[in-house]
């Protein structure tokens, strides 16, 4: 059954979000379930119900699906996990996916790896150290890197699922030190770790690079007197080539004031281009034209009596997206909704225990700038969120090439928002599409925990929670759901070629 939502927008585009496939997974009451997807391109799905077992079994039933294209089964796995260890972190390669799981108060770690090619499954244990609070976790090769930190101080551990060994990196247990991340290259067997810290009154930016086996290579400190780095990415040219892109501030505030990108050549990096938000043509597009007008003639008049500007935007930068001609930078604005309160914790994989109440994290825009390959700045465009928020910090904006365009969705109560721009140009503005149940005399009755991911070629994800029933009374049932989508842009080609003119905001 293929679903069409089709509405009118500007200069007479007819847009189109195609439900072509969707699975409903019916969820137990019985016992208590949580689910995970994870995206395999054209290998397809690979989906995770985590659920309590019955009969007073304190085991946890892992239950890995993988599905094709079609959102058919492949195989289906069952992994019980030993109720001493709890899930600590999860990370995907290209043919396996790792999980990894600690014993409370003691150095007991137990690794889990799936191949996403047959179901197979090996367990690795190891003893790594006592009292880490782990925030990434990641694998190159046969070794699992294990970066969080002790006593207050950075440290990755490299662990060998061979012989059982583990190493602790060299030149990281500092004081007034953060990480910032830890990128693998296993094209080289690289790994660079990238550090934050306060250093005499200055921040200093630093990429400690590693072999394979743990030896320290080369040092890079990036440091300049006015700005300060906040996160780096890095995009190798070669072994000894690359570019750095990332938010930088002013003062080692967590503020952002706009981003960077910087060439570091033979270990010397090149002094960063940086480029103000007040530079990029469509970064305020998410206030009102009025607000926007007046946010613009304050920049202006500071700039021209020599003032410099101030912004107060925190971002969340995702994961680089790079093609053969550019590097793309997505990029969330957001701001933490707290008061004070009583400690609270939060249950599930990688979520921290905070000593203020959290309310969630209110977004309002997102970004997206361009970069050619030869480190240019050439073009930016965001998309206005309104009224989203959520309680845990995580990327909401997914972005999908869909031909010659680029297609912004972000997911608000059970309804798919929606934006196509061609670089700096909007050629549709927001839409909204909502998500519907698979058979059509079921309605959709509650949403809740929706989520979106990019796919392959021209497709991508929702999933999530919905309760779902042929009527408006009753409770009807619960089920996890994940739907294929994707966006034809064949009648906004047409359009274009017709008008030869984009569709203004």
């Amino acid at each position: 059954m293929i679903i069409q939502f089709c509405l009118i927008v500007p200069a007479k585009v007819l847009a189109q979000l195609e439900q072509s496939d969707r699975l409903e997974i019916p969820v137990n009451s019985s016992r208590s379930e949580l689910f995970e997807v994870f995206t395999l391109g054209n290998s397809g799905l690979l989906s995770l119900i985590r659920g309590d077992e019955n009969f007073g079994n304190k085991n946890e039933s892992w239950e890995f699906t993988r599905y094709d294209t079609s959102l058919n089964p492949v195989w289906r796995m069952s992994f019980k996990l030993d109720y001493r260890y709890i899930p600590v972190m999860a990370y995907q390669g290209e043919h396996f996916g790792y999980w990894l799981f600690a014993q409370p108060d003691t150095d007991h770690f137990l690794f889990l790896q799936v191949n996403f090619s047959d179901g197979a499954v090996e367990t690795y244990k190891g003893n790594l150290l006592s009292g880490i609070d782990v925030n990434q976790f990641k694998v190159i090769g046969s070794k699992a890197l294990v970066a969080g930190y002790h006593r207050s101080r950075p440290v990755v551990l490299v662990h060998s699922f061979f012989d059982h060994t583990t190493r602790v990196l060299p030149g990281l247990y500092e004081k007034n030190t953060e990480l910032n991340n830890v990128d693998i290259n296993e094209r080289d067997g690289i790994i660079n770790v990238i550090t934050y810290a306060y250093r005499k009154k200055n921040c200093v930016f630093e990429i400690k690079t590693y072999s394979y086996e743990g030896k320290m290579l080369k040092k890079t400190s990036l440091s300049d007197p006015k700005n300060s780095l906040i996160s780096g990415q890095i995009v190798p040219l070669n072994a000894d080539d690359s570019y750095l892109i990332g938010n930088y501030s002013v003062g080692c505030t967590p503020y952002s004031q706009g981003l960077y990108i910087t060439h570091i050549k033979d270990n010397e990096p090149e002094s960063p281009a940086f480029i103000e938000f007040s530079e990029l043509q469509n970064f305020f597009n998410f206030m009102k034209p009025k607000r926007r007008e007046r946010m613009m003639e304050r920049i202006g008049k500071r700039k021209s009596m020599g003032k410099e500007n101030r912004f107060r935007y925190r971002l969340l930068v995702h994961e680089l997206i790079q093609t053969d001609d550019e590097i793309v930078l997505v990029a969330e604005v957001y701001y933490p909704n707290q008061r004070a309160g009583s400690p609270m914790v939060t249950n599930g994989i990688t979520r921290p225990y905070y000593a203020r109440s959290l309310e969630g994290y209110r977004y309002t825009h997102a970004i997206v700038c361009g970069f050619d390959r030869n480190g240019k700045f050439k073009w930016d465009n965001c998309i206005p969120i309104k009224d989203l928020t959520s309680f845990e910090l995580q990327e909401m904006v997914q972005l999908t090439p869909v031909n010659d365009y680029f297609i912004l969705a972000y997911p608000q109560e059970g309804t798919i928002h929606t934006e196509v721009i061609n670089r700096s140009k909007v050629v549709v503005e927001n839409e909204k599409f909502k998500i519907s149940a698979k058979s059509e005399s079921d309605k959709v009755l509650n949403n809740e925990n929706a989520y979106l991911a990019p796919w392959y070629g021209q497709y991508f994800l929702a999933y999530g929670m919905q309760r779902v029933g042929p009527s408006s009374i009753g409770q009807g049932r619960e089920v996890f759901y994940i739907n294929k989508l994707t966006y034809k842009t064949e009648s906004i080609n047409k359009a274009e070629n017709r008008d030869g003119k984009d569709i203004p905001r």
